[in-house]
């Protein structure tokens, strides 16, 4: 069984000097994109991954294509348009590697998957199906909608990374509206401290449990130098960062979901989950994220389980 993951990307221009984006004088090529990320991070652990997206007919196309099969992700339902360009993203780094944002994306190929990319997708293999916030706008917001029905008739675990991006977005109450729009199809939501109260209203997790995620089944909350916390049914999983030097933390979240991700794949069910075992998971998530922060870069950063396992 596989995981799909739908929606952008793009290539990240990543500062090599520490400063804004207008202080900084070079940047490091990167591939990456939310969705883009946790395929590769899913593949990496061992489980088949497909990313379903649009790429444009140019050279960043070109490498963000290749590197995808170099990473071994299936490029099955990955579509190129001559239309659209290729979605960039600027990034630069403070002292601690913590980042800011300058995006090319507004009628990128990323906003252009359209429901004739859909229909290709065969579900019978696909186990669990990954999304984001970013690229649920434009054409690719239908095509999203069409996957995700089609997806929760099937019995498809669906997964959601909130991972707000505003300036993608021409105001908050669309955006708002649009992530409550698909939340109804989410079983898995990962939600960071920094967003839980744009999505909910609320500044505790624990108050949205019986409320905003009452119909979600696995909530993971993440919060970046204080570690983690997953919830499920009755159980919590609670966890700190090991003591690592943060060089760059661009998909750092990322890492984490899918890394949690390739774990819950390993189960046959959600019901098999005890106590123990979501401690682990949560443990194992969290720390994996945590090592990628070492090193410049997203999927350039990211593990196999037998290399996790010689650093950790």
């Amino acid at each position: 069984m596989a995981v799909l993951c739908i929606g952008e990307m793009l290539i990240d221009f990543i500062g090599e000097d520490v400063g804004k984006i207008d202080e900084v004088k070079s940047f490091k090529k990167e591939a990456g994109g939310c969705v883009a990320n946790v395929a590769c991070v899913t593949q990496k652990l061992g489980h088949k991954s497909y990313l379903l997206t649009s790429l444009g007919e140019d050279g960043f196309g070109d490498f963000l294509e290749n590197t995808l099969k170099k990473e071994n992700v299936d490029c099955k339902y990955v579509s190129r348009k001559d239309d659209s360009f290729t979605p960039l993203a600027f990034v630069s780094l403070d002292k601690t590697g913590d980042r800011s944002f300058s995006f090319y994306f507004k009628g990128s190929s990323a906003l252009k998957i359209s429901k004739e990319d859909v229909e290709k997708v065969d579900l019978t293999e696909i186990e669990v199906i990954h999304f984001a916030s970013i690229a649920i706008q434009e054409e690719s917001k239908g095509s999203h909608h069409l996957l995700l029905k089609k997806a929760k008739e099937a019995g498809v675990l669906i997964s959601f990374d909130v991972n707000l991006r505003f300036n993608l977005w021409e105001n908050k109450e669309i955006y708002l509206e649009t992530i409550r729009e698909f939340l109804p199809y989410v079983d898995v939501i990962k939600v960071a401290d920094n967003e839980l109260e744009f999505l909910t209203g609320k500044t505790n997790i624990e108050e949205t449990l019986n409320q905003d995620f009452s119909h979600i089944k696995v909530v993971l909350y993440t919060k970046g130098e204080q570690g983690a916390e997953v919830y499920y049914q009755d159980k919590r999983a609670i966890t700190k960062i090991p003591n690592v030097k943060a060089v760059d933390t661009t998909g750092a979240g990322d890492a984490f979901a899918g890394a949690f991700l390739s774990k819950l794949l390993n189960c046959r069910s959600l019901d098999e989950i005890t106590q123990k075992n979501l401690q682990e998971m949560t443990e194992f998530a969290t720390n994996y994220a945590s090592l990628t922060t070492t090193k410049t870069g997203a999927i350039s950063s990211y593990l196999t389980e037998e290399e996790y396992k010689e650093l950790i």
